[in-house]
This record gives C-alpha cells, sequence and structure tokens, in this order.
C-alpha cells in the first residue's frame, strides 16, 4: 500500500514554479514534510553537488480584484492598482531561524468576462515574492498602521503587471519591492548554494 500526500495548491504552484529555475542538471531537488502539520517549513530545497538545504515557507493571499468604479456623480473613480493581495502579519508567531526563506504566494485572474472555459487564454497567473530570513524579519517590523503607528494584523501589495508590486496596506509609504519578485532573487539564491 502507498502513503498518499497531499500538498495546498500555494506550496505546490511554488514547487512547479522553483523547478523551472532550479535544475536537476545543476543538483538541485526538492523534498516536502511527511506531516501537514510539520512547523516552520513548508519544503526543502537541497543540491547534492553541495550538499547544501534551505528551508522554505510558504505564505498565501487571494488576490483582490479593484476596477474603476462609477460615482453617483457620473465620474469615474479610477483605481491604482488592479490587483492587491493581502496576507496577515505572523511576526507574534515568527520563531527565528525556522525558515531561510520566505515565499509570499498570490494566485491573480487574468481572464475577462468575454472569455469563456474553451479559451485558449490563461486563466490564472500566480506572483512569487520571495524574501531571506533577515529580509522578512525587517518587512514584519515595518507593518504598522498609519494614523496610530501601532503594528497592524495585516500587510498587503498592489500590482498592475507581474513585473513590478508595491507595499501597501501596513506600510508607511508605497515602496516598490520588485526586486522581491522570485525572477530577481533567483541569482542570490542560487548563490547561497556555492557557498
Amino acid at each position: 500500500m502507498e502513503g498518499i500526500f497531499t500538498l495546498p495548491y500555494s506550496e505546490y504552484e511554488v514547487i512547479v514554479q522553483l523547478q523551472k529555475k532550479f535544475s536537476k542538471k545543476e543538483g538541485f531537488a526538492f523534498y516536502i514534510p511527511t506531516s501537514r502539520q510539520q512547523k516552520g517549513i513548508d519544503f526543502i530545497i537541497h543540491n547534492d553537488k553541495k550538499n547544501i538545504m534551505k528551508r522554505i515557507q510558504v505564505k498565501s493571499s487571494r488576490s483582490y480584484v479593484d476596477t474603476p468604479k462609477t460615482l453617483k456623480s457620473g465620474k469615474i473613480k479610477s483605481v491604482k492598482y488592479k490587483y492587491n493581495l493581502w496576507f496577515n502579519n505572523f511576526i507574534d508567531k515568527y520563531d527565528k531561524n525556522n525558515a531561510d526563506y520566505y515565499i509570499l504566494f498570490g494566485l491573480f485572474p487574468v481572464y475577462t468576462q468575454d472569455e469563456n472555459i474553451k479559451s485558449k487564454n490563461i486563466f490564472w497567473k500566480s506572483l512569487i515574492l520571495c524574501f531571506n530570513e533577515k529580509e522578512m524579519q525587517e518587512l514584519l517590523k515595518q507593518v504598522k498602521t498609519k494614523r496610530e503607528k501601532k503594528e497592524d494584523k495585516f500587510f498587503g501589495f498592489g500590482f498592475n503587471t507581474e513585473k513590478e508590486i508595491f507595499a501597501t496596506r501596513g506600510f508607511l509609504n508605497e515602496e516598490n519591492k520588485s526586486n522581491f519578485l522570485l525572477d530577481n532573487k533567483v541569482d542570490s539564491i542560487k548563490s547561497e548554494f556555492l557557498r
């Protein structure tokens, strides 16, 4: 009898995307815990050529789509960001040295009302932000309410394209966080395996 393991979609999709960038030819392999209640990490990236591993924690968000609205006056209220991701602030549950990297994962729709299930276009895309432990700590420490400057329960990001993303909810200023998009972090993560 073979055991059956389940994996949340967010973790599965993150692994799929990472496997495209961390190939078997380079010595990379991915391992998941046998227990879904494993504390601290969701999967491990291992490089067998260097015998180095990195522990990964995934946090996921649904996307919230914002569209222009017609006001009672007849004017159209525009939106700054079409897509918004919303995460729980986990600073109180944060355990130092539990994970080497934190992945913030968002799934967002790219279909339109006139498309149907037979359309050849993609219906959903994912967006992945990647922070090492120190970067994640620094980000969570910044999460404050705008008025009272107290710890906010949530933090969020807004974006219109997959190439540029901004910290919005929980941050005093809207900061460009595009340097944390997965494509922009691959080289620095790989360098960790070459030490």
